[in-house]
């Protein structure tokens, strides 16, 4: 018996159970600073899949990759920058 081979690209978060809509409510409900560190790791992740199709000669999706990353880069610095406003009102609850 063979085991069921992952989608390449799956339409769910492994290993999480919720929907599309309660995990961006759960990153929404985050701090600030872990927020802008998560958009910062998609950010690359995507970089990451844009290169990949450049080397594959897939340079329209590489283009338009490229570009999400650098929105979300752009998105996580406006997130950090909100963090810095917060952060001397934020107790200690790390």
């Amino acid at each position: 018996m063979s085991e069921a081979k992952s989608p390449k690209h799956p339409t769910h978060v492994d290993g999480y159970h919720g929907s599309l809509e309660a995990l961006a409510n759960a990153i929404g409900d985050m701090r600030y600073d872990r927020v802008a560190y998560f958009l910062d790791l998609l950010a690359q992740r995507i970089e990451t899949e844009a290169e990949k199709d450049s080397s594959a000669g897939k340079i329209q999706l590489s283009k338009r990759l490229d570009q999400a990353s650098k929105y979300l880069q752009d998105a996580q610095k406006e997130i950090d920058s909100a963090w810095k406003i917060c952060k001397p009102y934020m107790k200690d609850d790390e």
